[in-house]
């Protein structure tokens, strides 16, 4: 999974710890998904062993200059979203999904689904974040637009 990354995305990443080589080991991110429930598919374990446990800064999403908080704790997540939440999230997305983290404050819960996209969701409110990893990170880090799913 060779990620590049544009210099601001880069940098934010760099911030945080992350490296173009990072590789943590993904069980306890893995165990607290199955303990919730969580169905675990291929696409989970190189995503946490790449960005699992990292936290930092990202851009605000209205505010240009402000940053928000944003981190890759699924036990985070899972402590602030229902499993049921998340199975409405399935059934309008037609996929499998997992919890991986929080953004903005912690006001939008950050999923994968199997089919390697980014969501990103806020009660009855979904938006797709990227069609893969790379994609989403770069869109929440230059604060791209993310359609909302209906």
């Amino acid at each position: 999974m060779n990620m590049q990354f544009e210099k601001p995305t880069f940098d934010l990443l760099r911030k945080m710890g992350w490296t173009e080589h990072r590789a943590v080991d993904p069980a306890p991110f893995l165990a607290c998904l199955l303990a919730d429930g969580y169905a675990l598919f291929p696409k989970v374990k190189p995503f946490f062993q790449r960005f699992g446990g990292l936290g930092g800064d990202m851009p605000a999403y209205r505010v240009a200059g402000a940053f928000d908080r944003i981190d890759f704790h699924p036990e985070h997540a899972i402590s602030c979203t229902c499993r049921e939440q998340v199975s409405a999230y399935e059934a309008r997305v037609h996929q499998k999904l997992v919890v991986i983290g929080m953004a903005y404050n912690r006001h939008m819960t950050l999923l994968l689904s199997d089919s390697g996209r980014m969501y990103g969701g806020y009660d009855d409110f979904l938006c797709l974040i990227g069609n893969d990893v790379h994609d989403g990170i770069s869109n929440l880090f230059e604060r791209r637009r993310m359609p909302e799913v209906m």
